[in-house]
């Protein structure tokens, strides 16, 4: 599924943490893994990247890219140069007690990176087991149907016991579907159909049809399920721009979980 992943790395305190999740990620993805550092290289900090990579049992010439300037603009660069087709990193800027932040880096790179995203809101150095998989579905295009069966690949990769998908409706969209008729299947009709198109998979299928007039209330619900990761689709646009699809934006600021955004390319 990905050839290279790469991790931004900085010295914070979930520096080993969010380089574990890295290790995890890659391995699941039997993909290379590459450290990325928006800061000038020294020998301090070399030494620093080989310590954390002996202590988490990563190979001592896994490859460290060094790149001053602009963190955002430092971490495309990069991953532009070093064919890295999926970037991970930390995800929060501050939390409180009923919202996580999404923190300026992880925000820009949802805003500017082509790249699929896996964003850590919890990284752990003992990264937790990942049971309870949310997708988040706009619509029931191709694009989506795709996420879902990458999603439930992941899934299944991972070790997942349940694959909930999650669709908002709003009362914009209600009249849409009354408009269409009744020859045009419901909104709960296409959850189930998009269900069952993976009957063979061992895991427990489920899905949510969230009403409200923001996407919000989809953040609100996955938060309060104590989701274990959010598998979101995102667009890229001609011009290389990624875009979210309306009902989906709110992630921008707020992020209720460990995050996997995947990009697809609009013709």
């Amino acid at each position: 599924m990905y050839r290279c992943v790469g991790v931004a790395t900085t010295f914070s305190p979930s520096f080993l943490a969010v380089l574990a999740e890295a290790r995890r990620v890659s391995e699941l993805f039997t993909a290379p893994l590459h450290l990325i550092h928006a800061a000038e290289q020294i020998i301090d900090k070399d030494q620093r990247f080989h310590d954390a990579l002996a202590r988490l049992g990563l190979k001592a010439n896994t490859p460290i890219h060094f790149r001053t300037g602009d963190p955002v603009d430092a971490i495309l660069t990069i991953q532009k140069e070093a064919g890295i087709d999926v970037l991970i990193a930390g995800a929060l800027e501050r939390e409180t007690v009923h919202r996580n932040f999404t923190g300026d880096v992880a925000r820009e790179l949802m805003r500017r990176a082509d790249a699929d995203l896996f964003l850590f809101v919890e990284p752990r150095e003992q990264p937790r087991d990942i049971r309870h998989v949310f997708m988040a579905a706009p619509d029931f295009s191709p694009s989506t149907r795709s996420v879902f069966h990458r999603a439930v690949d992941f899934s299944e990769r991972a070790g997942a016991e349940t694959l909930t998908v999650v669709h908002v409706q709003t009362p914009f969209s209600e009249v849409k579907e009354k408009a269409l008729g009744s020859d045009a299947p419901t909104a709960e009709e296409n959850l189930q159909s998009l269900l069952t198109e993976r009957p063979a998979s061992h895991l427990q299928f489920d899905y949510h049809l969230v009403r409200g007039n923001t996407g919000f209330t989809a953040f609100e619900f996955i938060q309060s399920c104590d989701a274990d990761l959010l598998v979101m689709p995102s667009q890229v646009q001609p011009n290389g721009t990624p875009i979210l699809a309306p009902v989906l934006d709110w992630v921008i600021q707020v992020i209720p979980t460990n995050l996997w955004m995947i990009r697809h390319q609009v013709p």
